[in-house]
């Protein structure tokens, strides 16, 4: 019989510590109607197996990096045992909202935890239907009221009766949120807060910031200006330092070694030394900020320059881009700024703003897919005119890319 599963697009969103250290990643994945198995199985196993194919297909350690990856499990997914298919250790599975046939989730939930598997219940809302599983589950996730009140006083309420548990709140928007959340009590945080700007304030860069945006403007402009790159580099020991690093890593199978700052720009090339001095001057920028944020723009400027990888010059505008779209929430201030400091070209600064191009069309494909917005995301394919294996696949591309270059 011919295999009509197709792979599905996943995603994942960060969970952070109480110390914006990244914990763990909950995977998106989509929950389709569309039904790729013979009629005789249900919607609700079909789209188990495809997500489970999916996971298998592209492996926890290329989705997850070294981190936990909460999964979603529906109730047949928990009572046909499919979790086996993955190690314990590497997961934390959650009971959804919608799970029904309690009776026989309980005893499936209690061989698993045999196992050694662990627990979490999703988007708790206090009904007393859930109370056997409380006792088995490691955490609790509730969502961040539009009331912070309400969210606050749930909070301490479940830490209260809940001590041992550890309390997840989810859809936290802004900064202000999240630092009511964490002192109510909270243990984990989940939601793109972090990648939005604390301040939006023209003064809030100081000068240590503008000296690394005077860094990034030289490493990305057009055309290139090699020479007076390394000028900028010499007056920096750290950066020199680092780069004599990077170099003799990558020609350490050579019997000669590199030492001076010419030598290991010229044995590095362009596109690498480019690469290498920006993630190193935005990790200065993102000193004070959750790695994840970091991340997120890697997987932007990775993401889109693979889909456009046909075109170089077009490709090189999307790593670009990518890249930018995180400034602002980097140093706290609103974009134009960083068009204005940057010198950005018209066309970036629409494709950043506006969509507009085919840059911009490629980065509010990512944008869905962050957001899990998979009908946005079938239109975004159509527009560009791709597969979906092949944006998958671009996507699975950045994800690594980006966990390689932040452990």
């Amino acid at each position: 019989m011919k295999d009509v599963t197709k792979v599905q697009f996943v995603a994942r969103q960060a969970i952070l510590d109480r110390n914006e250290n990244v914990f763990a990643y909950e995977l998106l994945y989509r929950n389709s109607s569309a039904n790729y198995f013979p009629t005789e199985v249900s919607d609700e196993i079909a789209t188990a197996r495809l997500f489970f194919d999916s996971l298998l297909f592209y492996g926890i350690e290329n989705l997850a990096g070294n981190k936990k990856l909460f999964i979603n499990l529906s109730t047949s997914a928990i009572l046909s045992e499919l979790p086996k298919l993955i190690m314990p250790d590497d997961v934390v599975l959650e009971i959804i909202e919608r799970t029904q046939q309690l009776d026989e989730v309980l005893p499936a939930v209690e061989q698993l935890i045999q196992s050694n598997y662990v627990f979490a219940l999703d988007d708790y809302d206090g009904d007393k239907k859930w109370n056997k599983l409380l006792q088995k589950v490691q955490y609790i996730k509730i969502e961040a009221d539009k009331n912070i009140e309400t969210t606050l006083v749930r909070i301490k309420s479940l830490k209260s009766e809940f001590p041992e548990k550890l309390l997840i709140v989810e859809r936290i928007e802004d900064y202000d949120s999240f630092n009511l959340i964490k002192e109510a009590g909270a243990d984990l945080f989940q939601g793109y807060y972090f990648s939005k700007p604390q301040l939006l304030n023209y003064k809030n860069a100081n000068p240590s910031q503008m000296t690394i945006l005077g860094l990034l403007k030289l490493i990305l402009q057009t055309p290139f200006d090699f020479h007076l790159l390394i000028k900028k580099i010499e007056k920096d020991a750290a950066l020199v330092a680092r780069l004599l690093r990077l170099a003799n890593l990558r020609c350490k199978t050579s019997k000669r070694e590199i030492s001076s700052i010419s030598q290991a720009a010229i044995y590095l090339g362009e596109d690498t030394l480019k690469q290498f001095l920006t993630v190193l001057a935005l990790g200065d920028l993102a000193e004070n900020k959750p790695s994840e944020l970091l991340k997120i723009g890697l997987i932007r400027a990775k993401f889109i320059e693979l889909l456009l990888a046909k075109d170089k010059e077009l490709s090189d505008k999307g790593y670009l881009l990518g890249l930018v779209s995180i400034f602002n929430s980097l140093i706290d201030v609103e974009l134009p700024f960083i068009f204005k400091e940057l010198s950005l070209s018209n066309d970036l600064q629409d494709a950043l703003g506006s969509y507009s191009g085919k840059v911009g069309e490629c980065y509010e494909l990512c944008l869905k897919i962050e957001a899990s917005n998979f009908i946005g995301i079938k239109e975004s394919q159509k527009k560009l005119k791709v597969e979906e294996d092949f944006v998958m696949h671009c996507y699975a591309g950045a994800l690594t890319f980006a966990d390689e270059f932040i452990i």
